[in-house]
């Protein structure tokens, strides 16, 4: 004989999630702002005291070819080439059609090793504003000649139109 299973009588209890909020309680703020927490004083405590024997023995165990300590000089020793004056020479910029020019000879400093890939970038996106600008400049200026041109025309078509 199968017997039947019954549900069981038993509550069901639903736990009511915790609400979310700040975790500290009323009054109190937290941490401030900017302080450090407890590893990062010991580590800068220890760089402050021992720092310059730790770097004198990295630099040591890279001169020996541990790739790792090789790296780690390379990567946080010596600084990236960021925000360093560009040795390329641009031709003058008075007009939009200036701008073509001046991409050719980022692109030739890019060919000849004389700037990364980035600094290209970011030279040929300074260019191409630029030459909004200058555009932009343009259309106003023009923009405001025809204005002036119509307002003439129309003074001298209402100065006739009036005359008998």
């Amino acid at each position: 004989m199968v017997e039947r299973i019954r549900p069981s009588e038993e509550s069901t209890v639903i736990e009511t999630p915790p609400v979310r909020g700040r975790p500290f309680q009323s009054g109190n703020p937290g941490r401030p702002p900017g302080s450090k927490n407890k590893l990062t004083r010991f580590l800068e405590e220890l760089m402050e005291n021992e720092g310059e024997e730790i770097i004198r023995k990295v630099v040591d165990v890279a001169k020996e070819g541990n790739l790792r300590a090789l790296l780690y000089c390379t990567d946080r020793l010596i600084p990236q080439r960021r925000g360093r004056p560009l040795e390329i020479e641009l031709p003058p910029i008075n007009h939009a059609q200036d701008i073509a020019p001046a991409i050719a000879a980022i692109t030739n400093g890019l060919n000849n090793g004389n700037l990364t890939p980035e600094e290209a970038s970011d030279l040929t996106a300074l260019l191409e504003g630029y030459g909004r600008a200058i555009t932009t400049n343009d259309l106003a200026i023009r923009l405001e000649q025809l204005e002036a041109q119509m307002k003439q025309m129309k003074a001298l078509n209402g100065e006739e139109g009036n005359n008998p």
